[in-house]
Parts: structure tokens; C-alpha cells; sequence
């Protein structure tokens, strides 16, 4: 993942709902492996939200969203016009898993012996999808992209320690299970448990909530 350290957001995405959609937006690419290297990510401004597009863009999401970011001149479109590029944008890109993405981002935080567990599938199989040497399944990029879609929640909480352990911990709100007993093996992001742990990671994603 990228370390966020976010301090400034920059016009036109200073208003309350523009800010809150830039902010989405730059934690879900981060989930996704769509932010430009090297961080950390200090400001949001207008070059931040075009290289997002591209990104979305070279993966074949959301065409017209980022292609209407792309194209903009800074004065043809409106504040709030921009809050809904950007709520449009983050929700196409929470939408559409990218598997060989998300892995890269995720194994820089959890490494083959954490997250292949974590998948329910082993550390060799993983390595092979990381490769390109063996396809990912559907069912196994959907797990993915939902690991990723968590950490993208907790990013702005937590720092990658914070992050690993998370999954470790006991939860009230998971009957005493930790996030990752409470997916067992062969889950699947529709599964009560995991609509749970997303739920959990959502509510714990604001400033100063991280337990």
C-alpha cells in the first residue's frame, strides 16, 4: 500500500461532499494498486485525481467518468459537479476487481504467509498468480478484491502493522472472532461473516476510530 498522509485537499475538491468523494476515491485506488509510485500521498489536487483516471482508464473502468476528468480544464466544471465524478469514479473502481493489482499492494503489507491463509488458498498458488503463471479464478479475485477493499477502509486508521493486525484481533461485534476466524476458509464476499467484517472495517475507517 501507499502511505496516505493526507494534510491538504486541494480545489475544487474543497467543499464537504467533493472532499469526502476525493478522499474515497484516493483510498480505494490505494486499495486497488491504482496510485502512482513512489508515495506517501500528502495532498489531494487535480494531478492526483487525472492519474487515477488514467489508471481507471488503462483498465478499461468507467470510460466516461475518467475520461470527463481527464478532459477538464478546470473551468468547465462545477464543484459539485466534481463531487459526482468522483463518487462515480470510486464506485466504478469498488466495483470491478483487479486481482494482479490488489495483489501487489496487498503482499507489500501482509506478505505470502499472512495472506494466502487470508484467501484461503496456499502460499504456492499465490505465488503463481502473482507470476501470471496460473489464472486467477473468479472466486478467488472476488476474495481479493474484498481484502482490498477492507484494507482501503482501515488505510486512513491504521499503518501496516496496525493493518496486519487488525485481522488478528478479537471483535465484540464478531462474537469474540477475529475478522480473519470469522471469514474461515472457503468464504465468499456475500457470506453474512464477511458482510460483518466489511461492515466492521467501514465503521472503524474515521479519523481516530482505530482500536
Amino acid at each position: 500500500m501507499t502511505t496516505i498522509r493526507l494534510s491538504s485537499i486541494a480545489a475544487p475538491f474543497d467543499t464537504p461532499p467533493a472532499r469526502r468523494a476525493a478522499t474515497r476515491l484516493v483510498l480505494v485506488a490505494d486499495g486497488l494498486g491504482l496510485l502512482p509510485e513512489p508515495g506517501p500521498i500528502e495532498r489531494i489536487d487535480v494531478d492526483l485525481i487525472r492519474d487515477i483516471a488514467r489508471s481507471s482508464l488503462s483498465e478499461g473502468v468507467a470510460r466516461g467518468t475518467a475520461i470527463a476528468i481527464l478532459e477538464d480544464t478546470g473551468s468547465s466544471t462545477t464543484k459539485a459537479r466534481w463531487g459526482q465524478l468522483l463518487e462515480s469514479l470510486g464506485g466504478a473502481l469498488a466495483g470491478s476487481p483487479m486481482p494482479r493489482r490488489e495483489l501487489g499492494g496487498l503482499l507489500r503489507t501482509h506478505g505470502h504467509e499472512s495472506l494466502a491463509p487470508l484467501l484461503g488458498i496456499s502460499p504456492a498458488s499465490l505465488r503463481r498468480y502473482v507470476s501470471g503463471t496460473r489464472e486467477v479464478p473468479d472466486v478467488i479475485a472476488a476474495r481479493i478484491h474484498f481484502v482490498a477493499l477492507v484494507t482501503a477502509d482501515l488505510a486512513g486508521s491504521y499503518n501496516d502493522i496496525g493493518l496486519r493486525r487488525w485481522w488478528d484481533r478479537p471483535r465484540s461485534a464478531l462474537d469474540g472472532r477475529s475478522p480473519r476466524e470469522a471469514l474461515g476458509a472457503a468464504w465468499d464476499p456475500d457470506d453474512a461473516a464477511a458482510l460483518a467484517v466489511a461492515d466492521l472495517a467501514q465503521a472503524l475507517a474515521g479519523p481516530g476510530a482505530a482500536t
